[in-house]
């Protein structure tokens, strides 16, 4: 990725990223303060030379962009209504006793 075309793209996303041109360690590069996530990246030019844009804002989460999901479950139903599918999720549930 070109770091014009990086900078232009946070420049761009003012609401999510905030962004300085500074060295860290010696090395020149670009800090990335991700708003939503809190947290800040610097991208060595080497570094963002290498990835593609989506690579370079993902790395801007740290880990952060986790969806939580859940299944609620405990609820009783007539199995005769199942469909074929639900018949089969249900023959491949197995319990697993807690340590």
């Amino acid at each position: 990725m070109d770091k014009k075309e990086f900078t232009k793209y946070l420049k761009n996303n003012k609401d999510c990223y905030e962004y300085a041109e500074a060295p860290h360690n010696g090395a020149d590069g670009i800090y990335v303060k991700n708003v939503r996530y809190e947290t800040e990246t610097h991208f060595t030019d080497r570094v963002i030379k290498r990835m593609t844009l989506d690579d370079l804002i993902k790395a801007t989460h740290h880990g952060k962009n986790i969806e939580q999901m859940t299944r609620v479950t405990g609820y009783f139903s007539k199995i005769s209504k199942w469909n074929k599918g639900k018949k089969g999720e249900l023959k491949d549930r197995h319990r697993v006793e807690e340590v």
